[in-house]
């Protein structure tokens, strides 16, 4: 139903309107979607890894083969170790995209993290009996007992960690003492393998929205790369399939993705934030951040007076969809940069200390000395729910006069924040999509992302449906 309601809000409130000025030639605004996508490492890692904690993984896998959050998964999401699962990404058909049918084999064994972020990693036995003896110390003679618990695990769990193997949260995180079955893997993916596989059926289901997608960047500044800009252009959209001009363009980047950086998520997000601003001088001069931001090129806007600007309209709803699988990392900012942002904010922007965003210093350190509160989310890195706050509250698009061509920059035109938590469920995330204005979701696999993008396209719409123009 509520993919239903807002299509039925949107048709009703067109007829009124008709109705009311005497014309069929209104129709809504087609919102504006921007993905910002986590390319960290740690999207490697199975969904069942917290905050890449690899040690933690191991240690809690006892008995060869029973992991409670392992486990937990194959019972509520129904495995079946006799069941040929197919791979979890089969390609949209669009373009280059037609899958990657070694996504894993399903008669092939695979060493922990041995997968990297292929679409056609490379195995390491190929059979059972194969790893379990190549990995089980004098398995034919001492211990048979290992061995055989092991042929057991890998046939009715599909997965087997040597009793003595200890796993490591730093590099080299690779492992041949935890052996994973191509079945498993095709059933419970890596997270890399589920995000893009679900955001490439995304894009190729989109119609009648303006889309980009930005992702993370090495750890260096801008620290997040301009994938695809929003397209299509503002005098395309009267036509709802003017996006399929561009749609294998974006399957076929999110294909290419590799994932391999940090998670800088407050700045992929003040950087998407200065994307859809009017100029520089809105972060410069308004916000006051001045040089203490970097104002990168790619994320520059293109001129209002052009139609592949980053917002048509004036009451067009623009959002951004943050997809990400951990806590921040390389993110803090500076104090002459917080003390701007926090003086645009009327304050500080803290999670509630029933459900802190993190711990470990001191109010004084985050509060950068200035009316330090008793909380503990206190951390320099931090600066995601803040920056998000300030993106869905202030107007980022200023002009004078305010009619700009055929741009009219008169109102407030703000992000909306939504967040999805792939893999974790952070107060961090939660937080933000309170204070930015949106939605916050968590998912463990593809079923319950491809939900959570369609529970947030359905309420981009319907905060969408007022937004009617010629």
């Amino acid at each position: 139903m509520r993919l239903i309601i807002p299509t039925l809000q949107r048709l009703c409130m067109g007829l009124a309107l008709i109705g009311t000025a005497g014309t069929a030639s209104a129709r809504t605004a087609p919102p504006n979607l921007h993905f910002i996508v986590d390319t960290s490492g740690s999207m490697r890692e199975l969904p069942q890894v917290v905050n890449s904690g690899h040690a933690e993984f191991f240690n809690i896998t006892t008995n060869g083969c029973e992991n409670p959050r392992l486990d937990a998964y194959l019972v509520s999401h129904g495995w079946d170790p006799s069941t040929v699962y197919p791979v979890p990404d089969e390609g949209t058909g669009l373009g280059s995209d037609t899958g990657h049918p070694n996504l894993f084999r399903d008669n092939k064994f695979y060493g922990y993290m041995y997968w990297a972020d292929s679409s056609d990693p490379s195995y390491q036995w190929n059979s059972k009996e194969e790893a379990c003896q190549s990995q089980v110390p004098l398995w034919d003679t001492s211990r048979s007992a290992d061995y055989n618990r092991c042929l057991s695990c890998l046939n009715t769990k599909g997965y087997y960690k040597l009793p003595e193997a200890v796993g490591r949260d730093t590099a080299p995180l690779t492992s041949l003492d935890f052996i994973f079955w191509g079945r498993h893997l095709n059933f419970n993916p890596p997270k890399y393998v589920t995000v893009k596989a679900e955001l490439k059926k995304a894009f190729k289901d989109l119609q009648g929205k303006r889309v980009g997608f930005s992702v993370f960047a090495p750890n260096i500044a801008p620290f997040s790369t301009m994938v695809q800009r929003q397209q299509p252009n503002c005098d395309q959209t009267a036509d709802a399939s003017a996006f399929d001009t561009y749609r294998a363009s974006y399957i076929s980047s999110v294909d290419g993705l590799t994932f391999t950086t940090g998670t800088p998520l407050a700045k992929a997000l003040l950087n998407a934030g200065y994307y859809f601003t009017s100029g520089d001088d809105v972060y410069q001069t308004t916000f006051g951040f001045g040089s203490n931001y970097s104002y990168p090129f790619s994320f520059k806007n293109d001129p209002l007076t052009s139609q592949s600007r980053s917002v048509c309209w004036t009451c067009q709803t623009s959002a951004i969809i943050l997809i990400s699988d951990g806590e921040p990392s390389s993110d803090s900012v500076s104090s002459s940069f917080a003390a701007a942002l926090r003086t645009r904010n009327q304050g500080p922007v803290y999670c509630p200390d029933s459900q802190p965003c993190a711990s470990g210093t001191t109010a004084a350190t985050r509060d950068m000395g200035a009316n330090a509160t008793n909380v503990l989310d206190d951390n320099p890195n931090y600066y995601l729910d803040d920056v998000a706050k300030l993106l869905n509250n202030q107007d980022l698009q200023l002009a004078t006069p305010s009619l700009v061509g055929d741009f009219d920059t008169s109102g407030q035109q703000s992000l909306k924040v939504y967040t999805v938590g792939f893999g974790i469920n952070s107060n961090l995330f939660k937080n933000t999509a309170a204070v930015g204005g949106g939605l916050s979701f968590s998912a463990d696999g593809g079923a319950s992302l491809q939900q959570a993008i369609q529970s947030i396209v359905s309420d981009v719409e319907e905060h969408s449906a007022s937004c009617v123009i010629p």
